[in-house]
């Protein structure tokens, strides 16, 4: 059955297919049955000309007493339109994929090489020259070697040549007529047709005779090319620069980066080609208004490009105009600021250890506790054996008991002590909470003034939009844009809002350059909320900027255009790369080493300067002030009292 380069196809029935043929089936038939037979096939679409019409309609019969689906067209009405029009009446057309084409050598050269519109607008005609398969039965004494030079576009051919001269003698044999049994290599002179594959060289396309390794042909001996993948084919990739995942070389106008390096290795494994290009409006994309998008998106929804590689974020809302693969990188959100200068508050040091609340709860604490020691003094029993009580100047007088429970919390108390058993069993516990809180107070003070505390004027996109110190904006026509304005979460419709106020008189707050609002920030006043990754990079790279974290995260994924066949292709080979680890291994290559910087690289302490202490001479001097004006008063109040009566 083998001769020294390719496998030949029996030119009679073989003995297994007897029980079910009658001898008077066409050789043609059983042999393309045969071959259908070892692809396992159970659909097929089979297309004739118009001497092939009978051959067609009986290999059509003779599959379906097999169990398996076919369906005849012509070669005249096997059309675009013809493809469309079953793609959307049939949700199941996989007998698109697997079709025999019966014809002359002639009209076969013409058919393979245009029956189809094979352009990215025509996704599932387009994917045909990748996912279908094609054997081809040619009835010509010609040499089918010119196919070689005919361009077909389809990656997966297999030729069978059944020589019109051999057909006819087989017909005519009066030895068929006669016996009208299977022939058998002994006894009968038994034609064979030779069986082809086209492959893809370096240079061109050629016929070779298929190889078999065993008894049996397989998919891949007859159709070898889907060995290979893609074969070379050659895509168009929209992307935007977005460190480090995609970084444009302004100089040599080349892409590196992560993203850039597992497209590489996608298409080494997928064994495709690309072009990169950017979209026209340089937008990432974002809902424009009747359904339509704009940016890279928008390219996918036009089907302008095959696929979007960038640091593209996955929205449920982009998913309703396009596909995404499997993510390859999960992402947080920040918002970059420029760090507050430390001397603007540098007064308010000696309210940094405590927290607001905490002032507030001691200073409480000090009149109430004062009222307490006030009553339990003034109403207590024990005092009613003292004469002339009224008269002295002690805890019962409730400024006389405010300035004690003051002095205490100074650690100095007052002159008067108190003689009930209540009064001291108050002020003991008094004297312990004035202790823990002293204490506490004194060992923060230090720290504070000995290191420098960062302290960030808000936390998270609800203390962003609740300050007014800071403008906020992202990149205009990203995925933020997309969730901001889609977003029911108040603090995320206020930040929008905020986004629309600003851009009415600054519209730099919706630029689409990231060095721009890298450079806004560093102007200060201004807040820019984007991917975790570059941010941190900033912030590494500029010890003026710092970073804040939200609750925010994004996923990026390769963008395909809607319902497309190369989905599962790509995220199957997106799932290998990240099982391999490549892309942490890629990451460490861009990540750059963290650099100090002199503030936060302290090794000991520093000296404390009259500026780092400045509040306790502000304090002085409005004590200066008040007793001043506490003289004044007494001095007028004193005048007063001693002014001489007018007599009446």
């Amino acid at each position: 059955m083998t001769n020294t380069s390719d496998i030949s196809l029996q030119g009679c029935h073989p003995p297994a297919w007897s029980s079910i043929y009658p001898f008077k089936t066409n050789i043609v038939t059983l042999t393309l049955i045969s071959v259908i037979t070892h692809l396992e096939w159970t659909s097929v679409c089979i297309i004739y000309d118009k001497n092939t019409e009978y051959k067609a309609l009986e290999l059509q019969h003779s599959l379906s007493v097999t169990g398996k689906y076919a369906v005849v067209y012509s070669m005249e009405e096997m059309t675009s339109s013809k493809i469309d029009d079953v793609l959307s009446k049939n949700t199941h057309a996989s007998f698109l994929l697997n079709i025999t084409v019966l014809c002359s050598l002639e009209s076969c050269t013409s058919f393979l090489k245009q029956p189809f519109d094979h352009n990215r607008t025509n996704i599932l005609r387009n994917s045909l020259l990748h996912f279908s398969r094609w054997l081809v039965g040619i009835f010509d004494d010609k040499d089918v070697m010119i196919l070689e030079d005919n361009h077909i576009p389809f990656d997966n051919i297999a030729v069978i040549q059944f020589f019109s001269s051999q057909l006819k003698t087989l017909e005519n044999s009066h030895m068929l007529k006669e016996k009208k049994k299977p022939c058998s290599r002994q006894a009968y002179n038994c034609t064979w047709f030779p069986m082809y594959t086209l492959m893809w060289h370096q240079d061109r396309r050629g016929l070779t005779g298929v190889k078999s390794n065993g008894s049996k042909l397989t998919d891949n001996e007859i159709f070898p090319n889907a060995k290979f993948g893609f074969n070379k084919r050659k895509f168009l990739v929209s992307t935007i620069p977005s460190y480090p995942f995609v970084v444009l070389n302004n100089r040599t106008k080349t892409y590196t980066g992560i993203t850039m390096d597992l497209l590489k290795h996608l298409s080494d494994g997928l064994n495709f080609t690309y072009d990169l290009i950017g979209p026209p409006d340089g937008n990432w994309g974002a809902e424009t208004g009747n359904g339509t998008w704009n940016g890279m998106v928008g390219q996918l929804q036009r089907k302008e490009v095959d696929m979007v590689a960038t640091a593209f974020t996955v929205l449920s809302q982009r998913e309703m105009v396009m596909d995404f693969t499997q993510p390859y990188y999960y992402e947080s959100t920040s918002i970059l600021i420029k760090k507050p200068d430390p001397d603007d508050k540098q007064w308010t040091k000696l309210l940094d250890p405590f927290s607001s609340t905490v002032f507030l709860c001691v200073g409480i604490s000090v009149p109430l506790c004062a009222l307490l020691l006030f009553l339990f003094e003034k109403y207590n029993p024990f005092y009613r054996k003292v004469k002339e009580k009224k008269e002295i100047r002690e805890l019962h007088q409730f400024s006389e008991s405010v300035w004690y429970m003051y002095g205490s919390l100074l650690t100095h108390g007052g002159i008067h002590i108190a003689a009930s058993t209540a009064g001291r069993t108050f002020l003991s516990c008094w004297w312990i909470f004035c202790i823990v809180i002293v204490a506490t107070y004194s060992g923060n003070f230090v720290a504070v003034l000995s290191v420098t505390k960062e302290t960030l004027p808000f936390e998270g996109i609800e203390g962003l939009v609740g300050q007014d110190m800071y403008k906020w904006g992202t990149i205009g026509g990203s995925g933020y844009e997309t969730i901001f304005k889609n977003s029911a979460l108040p603090e995320r419709e206020l930040f929008w809002d905020g986004v629309l106020k600003f851009s009415s008189s600054d519209p730099s707050v919706l630029r689409g350059d990231y060095d721009a609002h890298i450079q806004k920030v560093l102007d200060g006043g201004y807040a820019f909320l984007w991917d975790d990754i570059p941010n941190e990079i900033s912030v590494t790279n500029s010890c003026d900027l710092a970073k804040i974290s939200t609750d925010m995260f994004s996923t990026y994924a390769i963008g395909l255009p809607n319902n497309s066949p190369f989905e599962k292709i790509f995220t199957d080979g997106i799932i290998l790369t990240l099982e391999s680890g490549l892309i942490d291994l890629w990451m460490t290559k861009v990540w750059p080493q963290h650099k100090s910087c002199a503030e936060s690289s302290l090794t000991s302490t520093k000296p404390i300067a009259v500026f780092d202490i400045q509040i306790a001479f502000y304090i002085i001097g409005g004590g200066i002030c008040l007793a001043v004006l506490s003289l004044l008063a007494e001095y007028f109040k004193l005048k007063c009292q001693n002014r001489p009566q007018k007599q009446p």
